[in-house]
């Protein structure tokens, strides 16, 4: 097959979508298709990358790590009808995605999206007054852009029930997005110990770990209050926030003003090839991040053998497991319980336990069902085509 993914964030920028994309293309190419990622210009990435084709984009003025496109659409549409795509599989709901979209219309494509974000939980950044009214628009326009595609992938049923209550009357398929399962068990050792040197991490400490963006909806805050409650009977616990964001300068002020300056490090961004060095930095995962669409990291985590302890959500069903790969809390006792299960008694776990919980998301299992759902799409769509042909054909002046 040849095949189009348009996404608006993409390597070598760090989160949930860009990594799912990046590792899609790689999986697909395994299998012997040829992909093309229609996707922003990226800064950092200087070297031209095989079918990649990055649009000229500027920062999004109301979260600066991100880009937006400016491209003159004429001229890439006429690349994209040039690549004769039996399918396109949409990214993102915004720019980029839209040219998918409209390029599926003009060229007769079968299109496929995923919806990766639940985009009502980040209406906060737009500082707009009446915030429900808001979410309220946000369902509608996500609602809209979904009925326009074929089929609909969404990672976990909890995105599933949301978008069906939005009025999504598409197929809309669950399927995860898989990781590089390897990678993570295969950390450079001789890195992970520089890194703890950098970062002052001593033989008996625990360590708490948090990765990913410094952002309101993933509520880091949170954790910071427990860790002051934790510091009360474990003077050896310490928290290591691996990212960036626009919550940052706020967080280190709460650190700042709790007197928790000695137990918190902030890394800043790290780069993708080196995350599983920062994975085997910690001994457990921590989240209270309700945001999730799938929480991509909590795999990441298992993966690396290392247990989760994170605020309960619909995401974690079938993957977060009591006892066996980690603990899920909804106030601050059940956090403290859990922390105390896994560093004062560690009683059920073991690191093979961990990573064998991971294994049903790996990236090759998530490759090989993207393939089955896009030759089902192309199926499906001749299928309809030819019987709008017929029904034309029957009702055609000149039929019979």
């Amino acid at each position: 097959m040849r095949i189009g993914l348009f996404t608006d964030t993409y390597y070598p920028e760090t989160n949930g979508v860009a990594t799912s994309v990046f590792q899609l293309k790689k999986e697909l190419e395994l299998l012997g298709h040829d992909v093309y990622v229609f996707t922003v210009s990226n800064p950092k990435q200087k070297e031209k990358e095989p079918h990649v084709y990055r649009m000229p984009s500027i920062p999004f003025v109301l979260l600066k790590e991100r880009r937006v496109s400016c491209a003159f659409a004429k001229k890439w549409y006429r690349k994209i009808k040039a690549l004769h795509l039996n399918v396109i599989h949409t990214q993102t709901e915004f720019l980029v995605g839209h040219m998918g979209r409209r390029a599926a219309e003009k060229f007769h494509i079968p299109l496929v999206h995923t919806y990766h974000t639940l985009y009502e939980d980040y209406t906060h950044y737009l500082r707009i007054p009446g915030n429900e009214r808001l979410k309220g628009v946000v369902r509608l326009l996500s609602r809209i852009c979904l009925n326009r595609a074929d089929t609909v992938i969404v990672p976990t049923e909890k995105v599933q029930k949301i978008v069906r209550g939005y009025g999504v009357n598409k197929e809309i398929i669950v399927q995860p997005t898989g990781i590089q399962l390897g990678k993570f068990g295969r950390p450079d050792w001789n890195e992970v110990h520089a890194l703890k040197e950098k970062y002052g991490i001593k033989p008996g400490q625990h360590i708490l770990l948090c990765i990913g963006r410094l952002s309101q909806e993933k509520n880091i805050a949170e954790i910071l209050h427990f860790l002051k409650k934790v510091i009360d009977t474990d003077r050896d616990v310490r928290l290591l926030l691996v990212g960036d964001g626009p919550e940052r300068a706020n967080l280190e002020q709460i650190v700042e003003e709790s007197g928790l300056k000695s137990y918190v490090t902030f890394t800043g961004e790290e780069p993708w090839s080196q995350i599983q060095n920062y994975y085997a930095l910690g001994d457990v995962f921590v989240s209270a991040s309700r945001s999730e669409t799938q929480g991509l990291t909590y795999v990441e985590a298992l993966a690396s053998g290392k247990p989760l302890l994170v605020r309960k959500d619909d995401c974690l069903n079938g993957l977060l497991m009591d006892g066996v790969n980690g603990y899920a809390y909804e106030d601050e006792k059940e956090f403290l319980d859990g922390y105390q299960k896994l560093f004062d008694t560690q009683e059920g776990f073991t690191e093979v336990q961990i990573r064998e919980s991971a294994q049903k998301l790996s990236s090759e299992a998530f490759g090989a069902n993207i393939e089955r759902i896009y030759q089902n799409v192309i199926e499906q769509y001749r299928e309809k085509r030819m019987e709008g042909y017929e029904r034309d054909a029957e009702t055609h002046p000149m039929a019979g």
